[in-house]
């Protein structure tokens, strides 16, 4: 879809006012980060510099999940002490999201849940253990989690269009748990309050995946689709 045009009320370049549905979008001339009222833009802050990477994932590459295809329209870059990873946003026609967390060559798509009481209560209690609550296991709805990390991270840059404000050196507490079975749940707290994000992980290749980005000397993978 054209993006309706407008200029960018920091730099005042030409820029487009991202995708319909999502109140934040980025300049990709100063960097500034932008909220949205309608098409009009009010700059809040800045995005921060994506720095280079070799992820074959970009804006604008399209995934299938769940049997309907998505194009992915933002990224969060994200570190902690040990490494980087990408968080990009997958927008379905319907307008629904989820997000695709990058890392060691799987891909998390995850989308919002409401936690319930006791759940809250579980998770609060393996934030406050830390790194001890390594190994241990939750039951969510009969199914066993695994905790495989506990981390404190922080935003490093922002891009395209996003469904929240962020910006760079923001922190938050994160952890994730795992099955077998390939399901994946992560508990996020920060001076935000809390959240649980819950779905699965994937091989690029089971995305089946169009509009990769490109490398010199790097031939494109079998599995891409038309």
């Amino acid at each position: 879809m054209m993006q309706p045009q407008a200029n960018c009320p920091q730099c005042g370049a030409p820029t487009g006012t991202g995708q319909p549905g999502l109140p934040v979008v980025t300049c990709t001339h100063c960097n500034a980060l932008l909220s949205k009222a309608g098409d009009e833009l009010a700059a809040v802050g800045d995005a921060g510099q994506v720095p280079f990477d070799v992820s074959p994932i970009q804006i604008g590459t399209r995934l299938m999940v769940g049997g309907s295809r998505g194009e992915i329209v933002g990224r969060e870059r994200w570190a902690w002490d040990r490494g980087f990873w990408n968080e990009w946003l997958l927008q379905f026609p319907d307008g629904s999201t989820k997000w695709v967390a990058e890392e060691a060559g799987l891909y998390m798509v995850m989308e919002e849940v409401e936690p319930k009481d006791d759940e809250v209560a579980n998770l609060q209690a393996i934030d406050a253990a830390n790194r001890e609550a390594m190994g241990q296991r939750l039951f969510v709805d009969g199914t066993a989690y695994t905790v495989s990390d506990v981390k404190i991270v922080r935003c490093v840059a922002v891009e395209g269009s996003l469904s929240h404000i962020i910006s760079p050196n923001f922190a938050r507490e994160s952890i994730d748990l795992r099955t077998t079975s390939k399901k994946a749940m992560t508990w996020q707290s920060d001076g935000h309050g809390h959240s649980l994000w819950r779905g699965a992980y994937y091989r690029l290749e089971d995305l089946a995946p169009s509009g990769l980005r490109s490398f010199e000397h790097w031939s494109r993978p079998e599995f891409e689709a038309g």
